[in-house]
């Protein structure tokens, strides 16, 4: 099922997803790699969660946490929706569960996210989830159509996201 949305949302998901993904041709590379990422989670490299729609149980989307660095420690965010569940609260949503997770149950002490300066969905994400521009890295993105445009860096502390979100639970 996740197969054929991500392979019918290509176009729309083409600039976000790793290159490992853009070599999925068959639901049978798909299971390699889910294996693989299977160990990742174990190994506390990656952590991907589903984004699914509670009522009509469709698949919408990923959320990731990826990139730790278990000194500070902290991870980075990262999530992606398909075309027709865009603008819909869903990403804020599913980023904020794995906020929630990295800081509960991985014990981060920082969260980092990282977007196109474009890329005004991912930017509304980020502010809607208390992250703080913390940097500006111009003309760092290399865009996979070969245009270049500036990367943005962004931060949420724990002590952040306790004085905001705490009380959602």
């Amino acid at each position: 099922m996740c197969f054929q949305a991500v392979r019918a949302n290509w176009s729309h998901l083409y600039e976000f997803l790793p290159p490992e993904l853009l070599s999925w041709q068959t639901e049978t590379d798909a299971e390699i790699r889910i294996r693989h990422l299977l160990a990742e989670w174990q190994m506390r490299q990656l952590f991907i969660f589903g984004v699914w729609d509670n009522e009509t149980r469709t698949y919408l989307g990923e959320t990731y946490l990826a990139n730790a660095d278990w000194q500070v420690p902290c991870i980075e965010l990262g999530y992606f929706l398909l075309k027709e569940h865009t603008g819909k609260g869903f990403a804020t949503e599913a980023a904020r569960g794995a906020i929630r997770f990295a800081f509960e149950y991985l014990k981060v002490a920082r969260i980092e996210l990282q977007c196109a300066a474009d890329n005004q969905a991912s930017i509304h994400v980020a502010t809607r989830c208390g992250f703080q521009e913390e940097g500006r890295f111009r003309q760092r993105n290399h865009k996979k159509d070969g245009t270049t445009v500036d990367r943005l860096w962004y931060g949420l502390l724990l002590s952040e996201w306790q004085a905001t979100f705490v009380d959602e639970k």
